[in-house]
């Protein structure tokens, strides 16, 4: 568990994170539900008077801001007090730093699964929580709006596709029926109904880290070792998939006939592969039982250690150079090293070794602990070992990660903003040209909408609109590495 030693700190990530997630309600509802949020945020948890009196809204727009919220998982209620009951709302913070993913998991069962399961991921994530029949017909429109072959797309292949997603636990039923229209629940009133449906993010989380603890491994061994170590992790699944510390142990018969069944060429390596990633100091291979060839799990705290490692030394070669790299890799492997030896290790002179090791403690990438040989506390008699403070330093990259978002989620609305206009017409000339399709009108035969200065600057902000997408991607990959895959929640 990750924790924090000072309170001001603290205070600075607990901003950053209500930040974010305000600004991500904004961009998702509007301003009218992000300021429901904030009143929420500010005081931890909120009864429906103090919403009302912070926002400023009537009592019937903040019942529509809280059922909505409600819906979609960001915000949680509870009644307390024995004799006077009454319902007071939180956020859910865990839950709403997961919405910047969203199109991760969507991409992740498009890839899995095809189309079709991409468009009920996305419309069942977009409504919240729905029924599973009124979403399969919505998502039956939308389908038949957009596909050549109609005949294709029914209800029963999206009924066999929301089957599958089932199976694989990407969605689950939910008791909580809150429509939009609907009051949220107060001390005289609660909603009833049937059972709903809506998207596990917990699934996704295991199924985001297993493709990545298979692509570490590949690429810190072979692409045999990632066979087998996914062989692994896919028996753990047909199990129960959970995000325990640990996967479930598979025997070597088990990998053998799993690897029968991937990889039949592996097959008369698999021993050999296994007693390298065992033997290997990261420890996310162990061997548990030697009875019958052995039985094998997957260390999930060991990997997610190194997983965060190996991208905290990423970072710094990115930003400091491939030097400062090289010496923080060695502080980070040797825990506590001096001065004079991480010279030697690195093979960089004493002088330029000094430098870049006191940039790294200016930046607090590194720390010194001072041990005295004698009493008096002489600098002369004193040994000054520099280590890396890893918790402290994921706060601190966690923190400038959320930040970040923020940011480019600040440029990315005031570049659309800007150009807003041409946006809605270009969208405008797009429906024109579907219909126009649809009617057998080619496409050439319609006026063009758009003047060329016009397509130009619409182009030039769509470039910018991508570029943003596509450092948020790379940001979203850095978040999960240092939390653990929403495994670690309290460094969230």
């Amino acid at each position: 568990v990750v924790s924090t030693q000072s309170t001001g700190f603290e205070a600075i990530m607990s901003a950053l994170v209500h930040q974010l997630v305000v600004s991500l309600v904004d961009d998702l509802f509007g301003p009218i539900c992000a300021k429901t949020m904030a009143s929420i945020l500010l005081n931890n948890q909120s009864t429906m008077k103090e919403i009302i009196e912070h926002t400023g809204f009537d009592k019937r727009t903040a019942n529509q801001c809280l059922c909505v919220l409600i819906k979609h998982r960001f915000v949680r209620f509870e009644e307390v007090g024995e004799k006077s009951r009454t319902v007071r709302y939180s956020v859910d913070l865990a839950q709403s730093l997961s919405l910047p993913f969203y199109p991760l998991f969507v991409n992740l069962v498009k890839q899995q699964h095809g189309d079709m399961a991409e468009v009920v991921l996305e419309e069942l994530l977009h409504q919240g929580s729905s029924y599973k029949d009124s979403l399969l017909e919505i998502c039956l429109v939308r389908l038949q709006s957009s596909v050549k072959e109609k005949h294709t797309v029914n209800l029963e292949s999206l009924n066999s596709v929301f089957e599958v997603l089932m199976s694989r636990g990407y969605v689950e039923k939910t008791q909580e029926d809150l429509g939009e229209d609907s009051e949220p629940p107060t001390k005289k009133s609660r909603t009833a109904g049937g059972s709903m449906w809506r998207v596990s993010t917990h699934a996704f989380y295991t199924a985001m880290r297993d493709t990545k603890i298979v692509e570490f491994i590949k690429n810190r061994f072979d692409e045999g070792a990632g066979e087998v170590v996914g062989v692994i992790l896919l028996l753990n699944s047909q199990i129960d998939g959970d995000m325990s510390q640990c996967s479930s142990s598979a025997s070597y018969d088990q990998i053998l006939h799993g690897l029968k069944n991937k990889s039949p060429n592996m097959v008369p390596f698999a021993k050999s592969y296994l007693d390298i990633l065992t033997d290997s100091e990261m420890g996310i291979v162990k061997l548990v039982d030697e009875y019958g060839g052995g039985s094998f799990l997957i260390n999930f705290s060991n990997f997610y250690l190194e997983y965060a490692k190996h991208h905290i030394c990423s970072i710094v070669r990115e930003r400091f150079g491939p030097k400062s790299h090289r010496i923080f890799s060695i502080v980070l492997a040797k825990r506590m090293i001096e001065q004079k030896q991480v010279s030697e290790l690195a093979l960089i002179p004493y002088k330029d070794a000094k430098e870049i090791l006191y940039t790294l403690y200016t930046e607090n990438f590194l720390e010194i602990q001072e041990l005295h040989r004698t009493p008096d506390f002489s600098p002369l008699r004193t040994f000054y070992l520099f280590h890396v403070p890893l918790e402290k330093l994921t706060l601190k990259l966690l923190s400038v990660c959320y930040k970040a978002i923020c940011n480019l989620m600040t440029i990315r609305k005031d570049n659309l903003n800007e150009n807003s206009r041409l946006v809605d017409k270009s969208l405008r000339a797009d429906a024109s040209t579907l219909a126009a399709t649809q009617q057998g009108i080619a496409p050439e035969d319609l006026e063009d909408m758009l003047t060329s200065s016009e397509k130009q600057q619409l182009g030039s902000c769509m470039r910018i609109v991508k570029r943003l997408d596509l450092g948020e991607i790379n940001i979203l990959d850095s978040i999960l590495a240092l939390t653990h895959f929403g495994n670690n929640t309290s460094i969230r």
